[in-house]
């Protein structure tokens, strides 16, 4: 194996057909048309003939902006190479049209329109036309309005697209908001959202069954600038948003129509498989009317019936062999595989040795608009190295995709959306899009290497992209198994939220955020000048820590990285310590918001910092940080050295209104170190941390509502007006108490 991809040479018995190279091995995705034989199959795979015109997606600007805008940017996205025109008249031909887009010829195209004013309503029509002069032959509808402008408070609500089929996962952006009365709206202001589906899940119910709020929190609802919802029901659905500036108040809209997938899947677009018997039709939950198949094999089925406008049903109750060779979903959507019938969700079994279910390809490039659901993926334990069982792989571009209630099992790693299967030159764009919600994903017990480390086994989800929405997902790697729970090597635009993430590998983390680094050119950073992983919301999660050192890390992944994150809010979380834990929460980000966290470093062998703030080698020194509101305790003994709150090397930050308690640690401190610019103020004193109790609801405090502040409690009224105005159970503060629990 001189190359080290993990597949031996003929010479030494193996089939590696190409030793020197480890993008070729007989697993690896073949890219058609590039006469390299990628997969060792013995010839290079093929690609079909063009004679479909392009599939147009990911419309913008939607929504409303910003009041006193007078020009955007319209961006379509076409699944191959093409050219792209616009106008203002609706039914106009490809032809016809006189206005190309500035920057196309591509797969991503945009063009500057000018002239907009407040109050005012805009609607462009886009057709486009590959190189095989296949023009599409309806208008792409692209429709938007800007605000009114006047008063403190200036909303910009955009998402990234206004309709589709059932389940529909939509990403909300507020971020553009202004107001007079902040340079830092993206955290200092509250964001409010009313999803107008009360109903909630028909499967998960009204609440969220995982998070800091398990059981509580609705998912009606959201807070942040950025936020998702997954819409499961046919209808039209106004969505309200509502921001407070703590004296302001300011109100928007926009309406989602969800699509009956019934209807739109309506006869032979949707096929009922089963493994056992041939599925009839208008019986045991087939749709009446649907086509239908006996077929084992996951793959064959998907394989040979996905296609554009399909629903793959595979019935409950049945096992399908997966992992013998890839299903691959390479059609755009909009798409279904899910299941029929009742009682147990069908079971993929890894029976192989390769990836069990691929999404995207280089022939369409940029498909999208796909959802999987309610399926169980078994990894059968498979621990071998040389397997790549990946349960949900992007194998190329690929957008607006939703796994929903996937239960991911006994599997090395869970689900895979890398840069590296990404090409900007050869016209793919980054990941868009994406949402996992209410999946669980699990790794193997014990699964490691001969060193005690990751072995075999990694993450639970790793994923780069833009508008990603992380919620509602048990992640567990299981034991001291495993790599990252979750891990974005890039993320613009993100929400993680309502998650339990749990038992990172030994040196390494629940969540995991970085950047490219600063000037490698790749598809995360096409023109080698630098790009952050920026306006992400990190909240309601719960997150157990284990032997790693950092359970949360928003950073590089080492000194010798130049690897930026700025524009973080980190809040309502609840993190608890494991045994190896030095700091719950680390990171270097700039432009960072931590509050209203409950941080419990009990438990913790070494001397441990609940929030931990510093440069970690030759990235920026983080700046503009804020850590308002947080509870942080520690119930055990430990040596010298636990700090609340801990600085290395910082500009800038703003700590105020945290409470702290570690009762037999031996002289905890409230602040260690100290940033260039330091404001501190009506936090907890150092006496406060090491003797004096906050009198909370409980006096040994295990979850949330134990910590609680009771009407005796010193923390009660001794804080500060500051920016946060609501509580860790999302209640409105009726006075400046210490840490992040009110009474």
């Amino acid at each position: 194996d001189a190359d080290g991809d993990e597949a031996f040479s003929a010479a030494c018995g193996g089939d590696d057909c190409n030793d020197a190279s480890n993008a070729i091995y007989p697993s690896a995705v073949d890219v058609c048309g590039d006469t390299i034989d990628q997969d060792c199959s013995g010839v290079d795979l093929a690609c079909p003939s063009d004679t479909t015109p392009p599939v147009l997606s990911g419309g913008l600007p939607v929504g409303t902006l910003a009041g006193g805008t007078t020009q955007a940017t319209l961006r379509v996205t076409t699944n191959e190479t093409a050219t792209c025109k616009w106008t203002a008249s609706a039914g106009t031909t490809y032809a016809a049209m006189t206005s190309t887009f500035t920057t196309t010829g591509s797969t991503s195209h945009n063009t500057v329109v000018t002239g907009l004013t407040d109050s005012a309503s805009y609607t462009y029509y886009v057709r486009c036309q590959d190189g095989a002069g296949n023009a599409t032959t309806s208008d792409y509808v692209v429709t938007f309005s800007v605000g009114t402008g006047t008063g403190p408070l200036s909303i910009s609500l955009v998402t990234n697209r206004a309709s589709g089929v059932a389940p529909l996962s939509v990403f909300f952006d507020a971020s553009g908001t202004t107001s007079t009365g902040t340079t830092r709206p993206f955290h200092d202001l509250e964001y409010r959202w009313d999803f107008d589906d009360p109903l909630g899940s028909p499967v998960s119910g009204t609440t969220w069954a995982t998070g800091s709020g398990a059981g509580v929190n609705s998912r009606n609802a959201a807070m942040g600038p950025v936020a998702a919802h997954v819409f499961e029901r046919p209808g039209t659905y106004t969505v309200a948003l509502s921001v407070f500036d703590g004296t302001n108040t300011d109100n928007a809209e926009t309406t989602i129509t969800v699509s009956d997938p019934d209807v739109v899947f309506a006869g032979t677009s949707t096929v009922c498989i089963a493994a056992d018997t041939d599925p009839v039709p208008g019986a045991g939950g087939c749709p009446a009317g649907a086509a239908h198949a006996q077929q084992l094999s996951f793959s064959t089925a998907i394989n040979t019936y996905q296609a554009t406008g399909k629903r793959l049903l595979f019935k409950r109750g049945d096992t399908f062999a997966a992992g013998v060779s890839r299903a691959w979903i390479t059609a755009t959507g909009p798409g279904t595989v899910g299941a029929f019938g009742t009682g147990a969700a069908p079971v993929m079994q890894n029976a192989g040795t390769t990836q069990m279910l691929l999404i995207g390809n280089n022939s369409p490039r940029n498909i999208g608009d796909w959802r999987v659901m309610d399926l169980t993926i078994d990894g059968a334990s498979d621990t071998n190295a040389a397997h790549d069982n990946t349960p949900v792989q992007a194998a190329g571009s690929a957008h607006e995709m939703l796994l929903l209630r996937l239960n991911i099992r006994a599997a090395q790693r869970g689900v895979l959306a890398s840069h590296f299967t990404l090409s900007a030159a050869a016209g793919d764009i980054l990941y868009d899009g994406w949402a996992v919600q209410d999946c669980t994903i699990r790794g193997i017990p014990g699964c490691l290497d001969s060193n005690g480390l990751n072995g075999a086994c990694d993450w639970r989800i790793y994923m780069v992209g833009t508008r990603l929405a992380i919620q509602g997902n048990d992640l567990d790697n299981e034991d001291t198994g495993g790599s990252h729970v979750f891990r974005s090597e890039f993320m613009q635009k993100g929400v993680v939220s309502h998650n339990r993430l749990a038992n990172a590998g030994g040196t390494q983390h629940n969540i995991k955020l970085h950047a490219s680094e600063w000037t490698v050119t790749d598809i995360r950073n096409p023109d080698g000048t630098g790009t952050y992983s920026e306006q992400i919301v990190i909240s309601e999660n719960q997150i157990i820590g284990h032997n790693n050192a950092y359970t949360v890390s928003l950073g590089p992944q080492s000194s010798s990285y130049d690897e930026r994150v700025r524009e973080v809010v980190f809040e309502r979380n609840w993190v608890t310590s494991g045994a190896g834990t030095s700091s719950s929460v680390e990171s270097s980000a700039s432009s960072a918001t931590f509050r209203n966290n409950i941080v419990d470093v009990t438990s913790s062998t070494y001397n441990p910092a609940g929030i931990a703030v510093g440069r970690r080698g030759i990235e920026p020194i983080p700046e503009s940080v804020t850590i308002y509101n947080n509870t942080i305790y520690r119930s055990d003994t430990n040596n010298d050295g636990s700090a609340c709150v801990k600085f290395g090397t910082t500009t800038s930050a703003t700590v105020i209104n945290n409470l702290c308690y570690m009762p037999l640690a031996s002289s905890p401190v409230m602040i260690s170190g100290s940033p260039s610019v330091l404001v501190q103020s009506n936090n907890s004193t150092n006496a406060q941390v090491e003797s004096t109790s906050p009198d909370w609801a409980s006096a040994t405090p295990l979850v949330p509502t134990d910590f609680k502040l009771t009407s005796g409690s010193y923390a009660v009224g001794a804080g500060v007006a500051g920016p946060v105005f609501s509580d860790f159970f999302l209640q409105p503060r009726s006075g400046h108490d210490l840490g992040a629990a009110g009474q």
